[in-house]
Formats: C-alpha cells, structure tokens, sequence
C-alpha cells in the first residue's frame, strides 16, 4: 500500500453457531470494533466460513474498497485458507488479511466467565485490527517441482504407494534395507479379517512393483544425505553391501518404514521356554494341520494368549500405546487354533476389536469355545517355568477366582514399536516423534499423511502402530498428495518467512544453528560471507529472528512493527478511537 493510501479496514467477527456466541458477546465486540481507528465497517454473522459469509466480505470489499479485512472466528490452522481465498478472489492481496482466533482461545476455554470472555474477545479484535494497519502485501511464489518420487520402505504401505504413483505417469525410486520387499506382510500366515496368508496380499503387490517401468527398486540399500526443499529435493542412496552410492533428484518422499515387533525378553517366561512364542513368531511358523511345539515337534493340545504384552504400559517410555492390531488378530489366531487344540484361552485386560469384520472375528472365536478371561489391569499374570512345564496363575475378574492353567504352548501378542534406525530417518528427513516414538503427522485430523517438513509425507506404521489394512489406506492418501504435487508442475511456496538484511549480519552463523529445518546457509559472494535463507525450506518458525543477536533477521508478515502495534493496542485500548464502521 502506498503512504498515501487511506487505511479501510472491515471487521466481521463470526458466531460459530452457538460455539462462540453462547459465551461472548459478539454484538458487543462488533460494536466496540467499529468504533477503532481505520475500521470502516464491522458486522457479525452466524458463520463466516458459509457461502453467505464469504460473500459478504466479497460484497464489502468492491462496495466499500476495503483494503484490510479482519475476521474474528474459529483457528486460523481450520480457516485462514478459506478467507485468504475469498480476499484474493475479491482483488486484494492474501497476506492483507487477518485472523482473530474467539472459538479456540476464548469462547471454548472461558466457558464459565462470559463477562471476562467477552473482554478478552475485544481485546483480541482490538489486536488484530492494530496489526491488520501495519500489514504488507507480499508477493506469492512458486518453485518447479521435480515430477519423481521417492519412497522409503517396501512394506505393504510402501508397494502401494509406489505402485499408485507410477500408475498415475510418475517415476519412483523405492529404498528398502532389507535385501527383499514386502516387510513383515511377508512372513505372516494369516491376515485378519479375511484369514489371507501375506504372500497371497504381498506377492502380487512385488510382482507388479518389479514389473513396473516407472519403479526403480533399491534393495538392501539406505538414505545417507537429503537436502533441499520441496519439489527439489537431493538424495544419496548407498548401497549397504557394495557400499556403491546412487545420487538421485526428488521432488517428494513418502517415508513407510513400518515398525518392529516387541520381543518381550522377561514377560512371561519369553526366552526361558521354547514353548512360550509372540504372535509375529506364530504366524510365521508352516501352514500345518497341527499346532507343533517348537521344543520337542510334538502336537500342542492345549494354548493360551496373553493380551496387551508390551502394551499400554502406563509410565514406560515408547510403551505406553495401543498397538491396535492385537486383540482382532488375537482373536482370527485363537479360532483358527481351536480347530485343531483341545483348549484355548486368552488373557485380556479389555477388548477393541475395532474396524470392518472385526467384531465378527471375536464373535466366532466365542462360538468355537475360546475362553476368554480377564484379569486385573493392576495384576499381572504369574507364568513359572516347573519341570519343564509352563504353570501360569491369574486371578478372574468377572469369576473372582484364583485360575491356574498350564498351556502347551503360550503366545504373546506383543507391541508395535518404532524400527531401531528411527532416531537415523527422523534426523535425515527432519521429522518429529510422538510420545511412542512414531513420527508426528502434521494434524492427526486435517494432514494425517503429511508432515510438517513441506514435501515429505508418513504412511503405514511409520506414524502409528496399524493394521496392514490400515497401512494400505495410508499408502493411497500419501500417493495420492505425492501425485498432486507433480501433477501441477510447481509448487507455491509461504511469503510468510524469514529475511536477512545483509548490512546488519555479523556473520556469526546462530541462526544456523538455531534453524531447525536446515534452510538458512552463508552466502560467499558476500565479503564477509552472511547468511542467506532458502525461503523454500524456511517453515516461518521464526526461531533464527529470535536467536539473531544483531536483529539482521525480520520475519516477514511478523514483523517487529506489526507485533508491537498488538501489545501496544492491548496496554493503550483508549488511543485506538475515532472509528467509523456499524
């Protein structure tokens, strides 16, 4: 905006049906905000976010010219696109605009105090409106995008998602460590709920993978160095047997390093007893008619499950998770057993027998006789190894019993627990953890595939422990983002970063260090060198403007003029006056 342009600002402050409304006062802060400096216009509506709401902005920009627009409503994480859109669509630049969050930070967390709500909801308007003056247009930009893929692991999240991009017209380069493809699908006998053997589910998927012109297969090999910025990403892929490494131009990576199963070495007797076997080492035994002991080859006639082994354990680190597979695959293993034993038994803290065809899995093992009993969550099962014999003791909770029951066999259904390289791949791709070591999507609801490094997207149990369905759907949806990426040729990148302002730099390389995304380096055509952002990889973190110690950086959008008009609005309400909007 030029100097002598006169500021007119609208405000349309949103009721959000009842989840602002029925706690403050939206007439009031409407009232109040037409009465700021620079405001021309201000309304309230039952929901901005409708057709009828953003067509109203739309309606008051060409009818009034306004050049700034404020909108107090819900987060802007759910809505700032939305409105951006609609400013842009009515000819004005999308960083004119500004959000002001009343659901989230007022209304929903003041629910008892309307009064006070109220006040910290005028407060806030009064903010943004103080900001919303000092904001600058800035310009959009885009970036080419190299229309290639690469994905990381060859699990069954990996060979689908591989195997859907190549199909859509797009090159893949897949890595995987192992020397084959197909994971921990491979080994397994049965797939629950359609009682499928994983070579009949993997098998088909490799061949066409392998078949595939478009799919360049990496096996036995890893990711050892990965730079740039999305749609231009460099990779070095080595081989770990010949030691031969491959330097390959990406534009996207969809990270599918799956998970590792729990060998609950001190749980129940595991290790002490050939007898007592995990789940994953069940399902990897023969097909057979008869359920042999792994310590003498004889038939098991009797078997017992033990639940949740390695699992929601509360204050153990990495533990403390549902794995979510176990009780329906516990279930399609006991009926399936009870086939061919005398007696099954299965040890539950509780039942989740979620999704499709699960519960039906849980019904037929009841119908076939498995017992089911469960024991106290305080109380662990007490398993000793006698002669030879696996002896285990619990207490019923439904019968209030002491039960002793000494199984042929004891399996346990353990936890799915990050792969032991995870530390290595979150490091290399610059993506966080959960509390369960998996990697973090970049919104559980809104991006549940994407990350929060632009570009690089989660599939599988890389993110969370999941069924192989589950891994399958994830691997479509991050194929399907990967796609639609190189489908457009190039990327627009945020305005929203950071700025280094070269006469002030002392070239002291903090922002460097303090940078988590990797996007800021020196540039050496200067003398002395400064630093210079890659405003592709810059996130708008705004980590290195504070770390900065010469002030040589601004955040653009955020700028120290910008922040200090909102304290200044909210410690001096009495000078923002002299509005003049209704």
């Amino acid at each position: 905006m030029s100097d002598s342009e006169e500021l007119k600002i609208g405000v349309f402050v949103c009721h959000c049906g009842h989840n602002i409304a029925a706690y403050v006062d939206v007439e009031a802060v409407a009232e109040m905000a037409a009465g700021l400096i620079n405001v021309v216009y201000s309304t309230h509506e039952m929901f901005m976010c409708a057709d009828a709401g953003q067509q109203l902005i739309k309606d008051k920009i060409a009818e009034l010219g306004l050049n700034r627009v404020v909108v107090a409503s819900c987060s802007p994480r759910m809505h700032e696109p939305t409105f951006r859109k609609v400013v842009e669509e009515a000819g004005l630049n999308r960083y004119l605009f500004e959000q002001t969050n009343l659901r989230e930070h007022v209304s929903w967390c003041h629910m008892r105090e309307p009064e006070a709500a109220t006040e910290k909801a005028m407060d806030l308007v009064r903010m943004s409106v103080a900001r919303a003056a000092k904001l600058e247009s800035l310009p959009l930009k885009t970036v080419n995008v190299t229309p290639r893929t690469m994905v990381v692991g060859g699990g069954i999240a990996g060979l689908g998602a591989a195997l859907d991009i190549a199909d859509r017209g797009f090159e893949v380069v897949l890595v995987e460590k192992d020397a084959k493809l197909g994971g921990h699908v491979r080994s397994w006998t049965h797939l629950f709920p359609t009682g499928e053997s994983g070579l009949e589910v993997i098998d088909p998927l490799v061949k066409q993978v392998k078949k595939q012109s478009r799919v360049r297969v990496m096996t036995s090999s890893q990711v050892i160095n990965f730079d740039g910025y999305i749609g231009n990403f460099e990779v070095t892929i080595e081989n770990t047997e010949t030691k031969v490494q491959t330097n390959v131009e990406i534009g996207a990576v969809i990270v599918a390093t799956g998970f590792r199963p729990f060998k609950p070495i001190g749980y129940f007797g595991y290790g002490e007893h050939p007898d007592v076997v995990t789940l994953d080492e069940l399902q990897e035994m023969p097909p057979s008619d008869k359920l042999l002991k792994p310590s003498d080859g004889k038939p098991a006639r009797t078997a017992a499950f033990i639940g949740c082994v390695g699992s929601r354990e509360h204050g153990k680190k990495g533990h403390e998770h549902c794995s979510r597979y176990c009780c329906s695959a516990v279930a399609q293993a006991a009926s399936d057993l009870r086939d061919m034993l005398d007696e099954v038994v299965i040890l539950y803290r509780s039942i989740r027998t979620y999704g499709k065809g699960h519960e039906e899995l849980h019904r037929l093992a009841r119908q076939k006789h498995v017992i089911y009993s469960r024991y106290p969550t305080e109380e662990e099962v007490e398993v000793k190894i006698v002669d030879g014999k696996i002896k285990m003791t619990w207490t019923d909770v439904l019968a209030d019993e002491e039960l002793l029951f000494e199984p042929d066999m004891l399996i346990l259904p353990t936890a799915m627990i990050p792969p032991e390289d995870m530390d290595t791949t979150a490091k290399i791709f610059s993506l966080t953890r959960s509390g369960d070591g998996f990697f973090n999507p970049e919104h559980i609801k809104l991006a549940p595939v994407t990350t929060h490094t632009a570009g690089i997207m989660i599939a599988g149990a890389s993110q969370a422990a999941k069924s192989a369905s589950e891994a399958a759907i994830d691997a479509i949806a991050a194929a399907a983002k990967s796609v639609a990426l190189m489908a457009r040729g190039e990327v627009e990148i945020e305005s929203t970063v950071s700025h280094v302002i070269s006469d002030l730099c002392s070239s002291c390389h903090t922002c460097i260090s303090a940078c988590p995304y990797g996007a800021i380096t020196m540039d050496d055509s200067h003398d002395p060198p400064v630093a210079l952002v890659t405003e592709a990889k810059c996130r708008g973190c705004g980590t290195c403007a504070a770390a900065c110690p010469s002030s040589a950086i601004v955040m653009l959008h955020s700028t120290d003029d910008q922040i200090l008009s909102m304290v200044e609005a909210y410690l001096c309400p009495a000078a923002e006056t002299e509005g003049g909007g209704t």
